[in-house]
């Protein structure tokens, strides 16, 4: 016989396993969960500012279309650019690292 004035069990007084000192955890996550959304303001130098919410998930042609709907212009005639890296439509706002309040130069074709 040990020592130790407590019987080890394999479940606590509730029958849910564990030990009482050890809180079970649960999995909170789940698939349906909406995406963070972020801001991205967009600014075309001639007056005409642009916030829009966007995921890290979307692509440069998904972010022109909202930019498109809040500006008015069709969003084939958007160029988006930040010095002189101009973004392609198909890549994803997280795979060229834009994070939430980055700036972005919009311009006209």
């Amino acid at each position: 016989m040990s020592s130790y004035p407590f019987k080890n069990t394999a479940s606590n007084s509730y029958g849910l396993g564990g030990t009482p000192n050890q809180p079970l955890s649960i999995n909170t996550s789940h698939a349906s969960s909406p995406p963070s959304l972020m801001e991205v303001i967009v600014n075309d130098r001639l007056g005409k500012k642009v916030r829009v919410k966007c995921s890290k998930k979307d692509t440069i042609g998904q972010l022109k279309k909202l930019i498109a709907a809040q500006s008015g212009t069709k969003a084939d005639k958007i160029i988006l650019k930040k010095w002189y890296t101009i973004y392609k439509d198909h890549i994803t706002l997280e795979d060229y690292e834009i994070s939430d309040g980055m700036s972005l130069e919009l311009y006209y074709q």
